[in-house]
């Protein structure tokens, strides 16, 4: 199937130079990638090809330039990420401010600057893919659907697996509740539920600045604050797996918002565990989120129709 698993690489043809050094480099680390126009099969097209590719690939390379921006193809296709729901990471290669545009769609997200970091701009990229790239499957026996006390594991997705023997391979326990608001699930998602700071929680300056994906700096005090999924996710790095009672007292971040983070897709059973839920639709032993890939294919065919709703019962386990 056309770039499945892969990085798919939005750029300019302008570019295309550079483009070759990312594709070098993702070649040497035994990455796979697809790019327009080389891996176009005869006989097709742009328009068939691209949108299929990008709703397979597993990380949307962005490679960010004057040129990039200006052009309607990498426009299209960022859009197509984002409706895809795709992890992006924009590379920028050159000195640029963002168009309104680009604005819209990049806010929040962490950007790769070469021009400000000429050494160590391969290198993140190096880091952020061997962090975020699917490990390969490990075939049929992976899809076990329960371990021996039926309880998931999880984790941020994009977030290293932990390995046997592994000090932070603890569980964070989650016991989940019927949410009146999964009623509205279509119309509401876990970007949503998540909130950003409004004020520098060390001096109460309502002045930040989004430095990263997440992260808020303060400009009187220079201090970062971070907004629910981040405050998770630096919670469980670092102090490994904790109980729902003791994430919620020490971050404040509701069990309801990371029941949010589940059923959207930003945490997940980790692929080694042989632990599964159910579909909510077909029973469907699932990684994360409420459908399997069959039911949302069915659910965007069948024109207005609604997912099922419905709630986990019993308790959810998280790590990272």
């Amino acid at each position: 199937m056309t770039g499945q698993g892969s990085v798919f690489i939005s750029y300019s043809s302008k570019n295309r130079g550079f483009v070759n050094r990312i594709t070098s480099t993702l070649e040497h680390m035994g990455v796979k990638y697809w790019k327009a126009p080389e891996m176009i099969p005869a006989g097709s097209s742009y328009a068939r090809e691209i949108p299929q590719a990008i709703q397979n690939c597993a990380i949307f390379l962005l490679v960010l330039s004057k040129t990039s921006q200006n052009s309607i193809w990498v426009e299209k296709e960022i859009d197509s990420a984002i409706c895809n729901r795709k992890v992006i990471i924009p590379f920028q290669i050159e000195e640029m401010e963002l168009n309104d545009t680009f604005r819209f769609y990049l806010n929040n997200v962490q950007m790769i600057s070469y021009p400000d970091n000429e050494d160590g701009a391969f290198q993140e990229l190096k880091r952020q893919l061997s962090q975020l790239m699917p490990p390969p499957e490990k075939g049929p026996e992976a899809d076990s659907l329960r371990d021996g006390d039926g309880a998931p594991q999880m984790v941020a997705k994009g977030e290293p697996h932990a390995q046997a023997g592994d000090p932070h391979n603890r569980i964070l326990s989650i016991e989940t509740r019927d949410n009146p608001a999964e009623k509205n699930r279509g119309k509401s998602n876990a970007l949503r539920m998540n909130r950003i700071p409004l004020a520098c929680q060390y001096c109460g300056c309502k002045e930040l600045r989004n430095v990263s994906m997440g992260t808020f700096r303060c400009v009187r005090c220079g201090r970062d604050n971070f907004d629910d999924y981040q405050t998770v996710r630096n919670y469980l790095e670092r102090v490994g797996a904790s109980s729902a009672q003791e994430i919620e007292r020490d971050t404040g971040v509701p069990r309801r918002i990371i029941e949010y983070f589940f059923r959207d897709e930003y945490l997940e059973i980790p692929l080694n565990s042989q632990v599964r839920v159910p579909c909510e639709r077909c029973g469907a032993p699932i990684r994360t989120g409420t459908l399997c890939d069959k039911c949302k294919e069915e659910a965007k065919k069948a024109a207005g129709a609604k997912s099922s709703s419905g709630a986990y019962r019993g308790s959810w386990h998280f790590q990272v």
